[in-house]
């Protein structure tokens, strides 16, 4: 290693910052002592770390604290611990006897589904019997005790209970740095101690006669930088809404948050669905949405009694009553689905007599944990056909159509449920990379009684492809992290080219 030349190189800064390094020391704590700001350090800790002469380690640390609701059920107890001890004393109670608990209907919601996944109860129709073991629950209080002493706690539980808002996780990455061999022996040297020029002043340059320089290298190669492109994403994005386009679809536009009465009810979702909970919803804060008092009554008609129609069969509907208070909350909207219904309602309900066929792309949100498989936020491809007589062979045609354009071959269905369509289909392509089929898709016929409220007696078929997992199978991709930060190789995707995607 050339010691001198590499001296040369280093500015004072530098220098401060490789002394401060020559045992294991944070970023924090050389920016405190020599005095240097913390971007200044860092700028430096990289040059060093480039020429060899400072390992650079991050140590990250997971801190726990308890939220506003976290505090609030540690003092008066956990919804579905409040829930357990009204029901020890009395083995079955009905859901009616729960408005004593103060609990709101989320709470109460969340409560009794994690009872009865624990084990702990059973429902039949309005009651809640007892039926377990009740330790798993009075553990998940004292959890809380340790948590607001600064402890840790179980893994499941901390995504839990970060998704019902009870704690808040915090990430804390510091960094190290310290000495190589190479950087220890380049302190060693006497020219390193020497102070050399590196800012040129006026009174420098009319008395430079016996200053040392610091080197700079005129004749270096200075790297070429990477150029940058479009992200594939977006450039995936363009390519499917080409194809769509050339299939004859026009385009839907929306808004990333919704209401309740749009993303849920319009669709005949149960009020008791688990999709509506915190746990698996974004809801927006103090938000409310202006609805349509007519169609509201509409759709709680059907809701609540189904109807009778001479073009369709008796719909009974869930002869249970339609809540419209939580109808005018506003979530993130977890499909967009929702975006369909409303073209429905404003373009396809009055031009009845018209085929139509509409397709978006765009971001919907889910409570979900990154996995390989699923993200919080992420791309949904929504796209409705209505015309006459159609059916599934319809549905799968426009399947194998759109993925055919993409160069995705290894396809196929299989029968699923959804709430608002019936029969109802879910999508799966093949990955390499994981050698399994993987969910990129679901779909169906929407039922009568999503459509009544609207006039509509035509069939409409419909589907939502998740985007992610198209580009995942088309880059041959085991996780699709890998399309974002922090899991994302940029010169993997600086080097795909557009038409490996179609390829």
């Amino acid at each position: 290693m050339d010691y001198d030349r590499i001296i040369e190189s280093l500015s004072e800064n530098d220098k401060r910052v490789l002394l401060s390094s020559k045992e294991r020391t944070s970023i924090d704590n050389i920016s405190n002592k020599v005095p240097l700001d913390l971007d200044t350090v860092r700028a430096s800790a990289r040059k060093l770390f480039s020429l060899g002469l400072i390992n650079i380690e991050n140590e990250t640390t997971v801190n726990y604290r308890l939220t506003e609701v976290g505090k609030r059920y540690f003092k008066d107890g956990l919804p579905e611990y409040r829930v357990l001890k009204l029901l020890s004393s009395k083995k079955e109670i009905y859901y009616s006897d729960l408005g004593a608990l103060g609990l709101d209907k989320n709470e109460i919601n969340v409560a009794v589904g994690i009872l009865k996944k624990e084990g702990v109860v059973k429902t039949s129709g309005n009651k809640i019997i007892l039926s377990g073991d009740e330790s798993k629950i009075e553990l998940r209080s004292s959890l809380l005790a340790r948590i607001d002493k600064g402890g840790d706690i179980n893994g499941d539980l901390v995504s839990e209970f970060t998704k019902r808002g009870i704690i808040a996780v915090s990430e804390n990455t510091k960094e190290f740095l310290y000495a190589t061999p190479e950087g220890l022996e380049l302190i060693k040297s006497d020219k390193f101690s020497a102070k050399l020029v590196d800012k040129l002043t006026p009174d420098i340059i009319e008395n430079w006669k016996g200053l040392s320089f610091r080197r700079y290298d005129v004749n270096s190669n200075i790297p070429t930088p990477l150029i940058g492109r479009r992200n594939i994403v977006k450039e995936f994005i363009s390519i499917v809404k080409e194809n769509l386009i050339s299939m004859g679809f026009k385009e839907m536009k929306s808004n990333f948050t919704e209401s309740i009465f749009w993303n849920f009810d319009v669709m005949m979702f149960r009020q008791d669905h688990p999709d509506r909970e915190i746990l698996d919803t974004f809801y927006v804060k103090d938000a409310k949405a202006k609805l349509e008092k007519q169609l509201i009554k509409k759709i709680k008609e059907t809701y609540e009694n189904g109807f009778k129609d001479n073009d369709f069969d008796l719909s009974l509907g869930y002869r249970s009553e339609f809540d419209v208070s939580s109808s005018d909350n506003v979530i993130l909207r977890a499909h967009t689905t929702a975006t369909t219904f409303r073209y429905i309602h404003n373009l396809i309900s009055k031009n009845k007599d018209r085929p139509a066929k509409y397709f978006s792309v765009s971001k919907v949100f889910r409570n979900e944990t990154n996995d390989p498989t699923h993200l919080p936020e992420f791309y949904q491809i929504e796209g409705i056909v209505y015309d006459d007589n159609l059916n599934l062979r319809d549905l799968i045609g426009y399947f194998y159509e759109f993925y055919g354009k993409l160069g995705i071959k290894q396809i196929r269905v299989k029968p699923t449920y959804n709430p608002y369509t019936e029969p109802s289909l879910e999508i799966q392509g093949f990955n390499e990379k994981l050698k399994r089929w993987v969910e990129i898709g679901n779909s169906g016929v929407f039922r009568p009684e999503t459509l009544i409220s609207f006039g509509i007696k035509r069939r409409v078929i419909a589907w939502g492809f998740a985007l992610e997992r198209a580009l995942a199978l088309r880059l041959n991709l085991e996780d699709i992290r890998q399309l974002y930060n922090p899991y994302t190789d940029l010169n993997f995707l600086r080097g795909v080219k557009t038409a490996s995607i179609l390829d």
